[in-house]
């Protein structure tokens, strides 16, 4: 016990540094990306990634939940063989896969142009074909290395290959190849990772273990990710990449670009949340506490604990940000992305809830219930279809609307029926506290944010915000002693005192 404890600091260690390190570089690439680029070119460098997402899904067939899920169980039990077989056999599906459905884009280029509006979208694809199979390799091997707990290899290979990125994204882009050459920096980062993060594999676990003759428990391991697939598909609809797809076809490139700044904004502060940096390590302990007892009964309190650790940051954030938004687009990135406002509005709202997700889909994925989750993706076909229903009418807003909703739903959907089989309960009074605190601090915002002026004012600003909400928060607490007690264990001293 002792020693997993030991795992769980050291990792969460490693966790934060690759976490607050890479997101705060990658923050400011993309703020030099979204500068250089116009609007147009920016839409189609979001397009170009949901078509990663798209063949991510397609070339995963539930991969990637089963590493995740029974990796940690056989590291208990010791079965080190079965996960050397897991990884290798999930690697050379995922690079068959990725490859063909590649080669059908490539084949099928002039009406997928056509259909999203772009002409030259497949030479794109063709520039960033290899940055693609790279991409879709990593998944495999860093969801290994983060179930086994080897969070130092993924983070030291993130690090360098931020930096990487940095150099090359500068080099390109400075040379005025506009998105082509960004695309090129990409591939170079894609491929500093997944070269780091092989080495470390077969440095600290592949070498040290040989195979044996024991059998994978196929029927149980197809069983899950068949439903794990589904789900996917399911959340993949569910998400902004989707939207892409819809609006580039209606609306064309430029719309896609505002609707991907919005994106790329909330996405950017939620990448440096706690709760996001140690979210590898969080669910690979979730289920190895798990498999140790087998007791549901603990689940509602480790379901809890997330949840309100998740609205503590959250919660403040994303209420301040539909404050002081503007001044932010306009001070930090770029005042051409002014119109995208209502959307940020909308995703930061819907956030307050949907950053709630995470804990639930854990509960789900321990008592392997996958089928819940698999059923509530019938709200993809909401959004699908009220998506390509609205956007004529309400543009790129009711697009937002109906994606933000349909994730809403699903959220509720699932809360419904897992506890049919789960006693699950949200601890409604720390959530007011939270809730409340934040509000205090959002007014105190409201009432300043007109004497911002420069970067310096809202810096300023966003530091007495912060000061203030921590304040409340250590007055009005929100977290039972032993809660603080594990989060202490994490920090170097006992700073987490709320």
């Amino acid at each position: 016990m002792n020693d997993l404890h030991e795992k769980i600091k050291q990792n969460a260690k490693y966790l934060v540094l690759q976490n607050v390190a890479t997101p705060l570089i990658n923050m400011a690439i993309a703020i030099y990306i979204i500068k250089k680029l116009s609007i147009v070119e920016y839409g189609v460098y979001n397009l170009l990634y949901a078509l990663i997402t798209y063949l991510a899904l397609f070339s995963s067939v539930g991969l990637l939940n089963v590493l995740q899920r029974y990796i940690p169980e056989y590291s208990t039990k010791q079965q080190y063989s079965s996960i050397k077989k897991l990884f290798n056999y999930s690697l050379a599906i995922r690079l068959v896969l990725a490859v063909f459905f590649i080669a059908i884009l490539l084949a099928f280029s002039n009406p997928i142009n056509h259909l999203f509006k772009v002409e030259n979208l497949h030479e794109y694809i063709g520039y960033f074909a290899l940055g693609m199979v790279i991409f879709m390799e990593i998944q495999v091997v860093e969801a290994t290395l983060s179930s086994l707990l080897l969070n130092k290899s993924i983070m030291f290979s993130y690090i360098l290959a931020t930096l990487v990125r940095a150099a090359m994204t500068y080099f390109f882009l400075e040379k005025d190849l506009g998105l082509k050459g960004l695309l090129y920096a990409e591939t170079f980062y894609y491929g500093t990772i997944l070269c780091v993060q092989f080495i470390f594999y077969n440095i600290h676990f592949a070498s040290k273990y040989s195979a044996s003759p024991e059998k994978l428990p196929l029927r149980r391991l197809f069983r899950y990710s068949g439903f794990s697939y589904f789900d996917e598909i399911g959340w993949t609809i569910l998400d902004v990449k989707t939207d892409f797809f819809i609006i580039s076809s209606f609306l064309g490139p430029t719309m896609v670009g505002l609707y991907g700044f919005a994106n790329q904004f909330v996405e950017s502060i939620s990448k440096v949340m706690p709760f996001k940096i140690l979210r590898p390590l969080i669910r690979s302990i979730f289920f190895f506490k798990f498999t140790e007892n087998n007791k549901t009964s603990q689940l509602n309190r480790h379901f809890n604990f997330l949840v309100k650790l998740i609205a503590f940051i959250s919660f403040p954030i994303f209420m301040a940000v539909m404050v002081i938004g503007e001044k932010i687009i306009i001070f930090i990135f770029d005042p051409k992305y002014l119109p995208a406002l209502p959307l940020l509005w909308i995703f930061t709202g819907f956030m307050l809830i949907i950053s709630l997700q995470f804990p639930l889909q854990l509960v789900v994925q321990a008592v392997e219930k996958v089928e819940i989750t698999f059923y509530s993706k019938i709200f993809s076909i909401y959004n699908l279809i009220g998506d390509i229903l609205i956007i004529q009418v309400f543009g790129i807003i009711g697009v937002a609307l109906v994606t933000c909703s349909a994730r809403l739903f699903q959220f509720i959907f699932v809360w419904h029926f897992i506890r049919k089989h789960v006693a699950l309960k949200f601890d409604i009074q720390a959530l007011a506290k939270i809730f409340m605190n934040a509000l205090v601090m959002t007014l105190v915002l409201f009432m300043f944010n007109r004497l911002v002026t420069d970067i310096v004012t809202l810096i300023l600003l966003v530091i007495g915000g912060s000061v203030i909400y921590l304040g409340l928060s250590f007055f009005n607490k929100s977290f039972f002693d032993e809660e603080r007690a594990i989060v202490n264990k994490l920090l170097p001293r006992p700073l987490f005192v709320f």
